[in-house]
């Protein structure tokens, strides 16, 4: 071999290395999620972020005899994976970092328990929540809140009556405005009381839905293998609300509940849509877990 053979040689070893030195260093620091390849279709992610202690039914409208359990609720979290990016919807109602790693489970509020945290949960299905898109919440409720924080360098989607609530002077009830404040400054698409097809396609819709609080909102979905799925947030609790036409004793406007649910009756007949009662543990316990989810 001649010395400028060698010389050539040694060169484009020495530019190798430092190229696959340099994509160990990107792949290091690069979040796992924008290494994923895009799914060809919408997905959705059931996630735990925990129950609720039994409470009186009266507040929510019904009497003992009428539920003849306890009422108990759970407090799923979803993920939902578009080609063209993610949304996060409802984040929990304890806090991650109240929530010990070994899974003890904890009680906040004296009802709220929860034992896995959120962040470790979006981990396994190889995400990470400062790579979001997308954050949206159906209300301000604590229940709904709780990790709103570790969201704020995502694209925030709210009712302008929900901000404003939210981050009013005056004193609501449920509400915890140390797990979201750090939204304030986030990015922002503000909705006036109007729908919102998040990735531009018809596929993953905000709807307006306010009573429960002035801006609550649902998420509606166009899945190809499931069909159409509304999320209903809070807009029932119970079963037992709908089919006996019972609103609970704390909503924000329960007139204006009644003229939603009539609306949204008559979106989920023309549509044909599932609409799963988010807190509704018989519903709950049916569906898929992450990491299987809806196609």
């Amino acid at each position: 071999m001649t010395i400028r053979a060698s010389s050539v040689l040694r060169t484009l070893l020495t530019t190798c290395t430092l190229a696959i030195a340099a994509m160990i260093v990107w792949l290091a620091a690069t979040p796992q999620s924008t290494l994923l390849a895009a799914p060809a279709r919408v997905r959705l992610y059931v996630l735990d972020c925990g129950t609720i202690a039994p409470m009186d039914p009266t507040l929510f409208g019904v009497k003992p005899e009428e539920v003849k359990r306890e009422v108990t609720f759970v407090t799923p979290c979803y993920l939902v994976v578009h080609p063209k990016g993610t949304l996060i919807w409802d984040v929990g109602q304890v806090p991650d970092q109240d929530i010990p790693e070994d899974g003890t489970e904890v009680v906040r509020q004296g009802i709220l328990k929860a034992k896995h945290r959120l962040a470790p949960q979006l981990a396994a299905l190889g995400y990470q929540p400062k790579n979001i898109t997308f954050v949206a919440m159906s209300h301000y409720h604590a229940d709904h809140t709780a990790n709103a924080n570790m969201f704020a360098g995502s694209t925030w989607i709210v009712q302008q009556a929900e901000y404003e609530a939210m981050f009013s002077e005056a004193k609501l009830d449920i509400r915890s405005p140390e797990t979201y404040g750090e939204l304030k400054g986030a990015k922002r698409i503000t909705l006036n009381n109007e729908d919102h097809d998040v990735f531009g396609d018809g596929t993953v819709i905000i709807k307006t839905a306010p009573g429960h609080t002035p801006g609550h909102q649902m998420l509606f979905l166009k899945l190809v293998r499931f069909g159409p799925l509304l999320l209903a947030g809070d807009l029932y609790h119970l079963p037992e609300e709908r089919t006996l036409d019972r609103v609970p004793s704390f909503e924000f406007d329960a007139a204006m509940t009644r003229q939603t649910r009539t609306r949204v009756d008559e979106f989920v007949r023309a549509t044909g849509a599932a609409m799963w009662i988010q807190h509704d543990p018989p519903t709950y316990a049916g569906l898929k877990k992450a990491p299987q989810y809806y196609d």
